[in-house]
């Protein structure tokens, strides 16, 4: 079941991309503001490394029908503390500029905005079921329950940090300056 749901949402996240070129690109228009930061690509770009370290230890360990062990368990959490803190820094910087308030600055579109925020909702969502996963207050079937949490959530985080990578770095139109210069 896991296997066939990783493959499902693999295959969503690759779609959702996709979809939003063909059919909503064409007719979005483009912001003529300076996009990001320099500080803020970086750190965007480690989120999205940490993310995409994270999903192949697991997710392909899942798809080639092994459990993660050895190598590809210590990898994952290495990546997990740098996806941790990336996920907080990105969540804190972009807060003001995500928000659906009419006075907010014009920085992101709202396809960005959700995008956004269900990638902050589902990353809190895999940190803290990896987190009180490791604690024996649950026993072991709590255990269990939080495990399949954090495999669901992870799963979720992969497709809506995927589309919101698009969104965000390739899915928006070049602005008038950039395309005449």
């Amino acid at each position: 079941m896991l296997r066939t749901l990783t493959t499902i949402g693999i295959l969503i996240a690759i779609a959702l991309p996709l979809i939003d070129a063909a059919l909503f690109r064409p007719s979005r228009r483009s912001l003529e503001v300076r996009r990001l930061l320099r500080i803020e690509r970086l750190l965007y770009a480690l989120f999205l490394l940490a993310v995409a370290i994270q999903a192949v230890s697991s997710f392909g360990m899942i798809l080639v029908g092994e459990r993660m062990h050895h190598w590809m368990l210590v990898l994952h959490m290495s990546a997990a503390g740098v996806f941790a803190v990336t996920l907080t820094v990105l969540a804190v910087l972009w807060a003001e500029q995500s928000s659906f308030a009419r006075d907010a600055a014009g920085r992101f579109y709202p396809g960005e905005k959700i995008a956004f925020w269900l990638t902050v909702l589902a990353g809190l969502s895999t940190i803290l079921s990896a987190m009180l996963g490791m604690m024996s207050w649950f026993g072991s079937d709590g255990q269990i329950v939080l495990l399949r949490i954090h495999r669901y959530s992870a799963l979720s985080l992969l497709i809506f940090a995927v589309f919101h990578g698009y969104r965000l770095l390739l899915g928006h139109p070049k602005s008038r300056a950039a395309a005449t210069a």
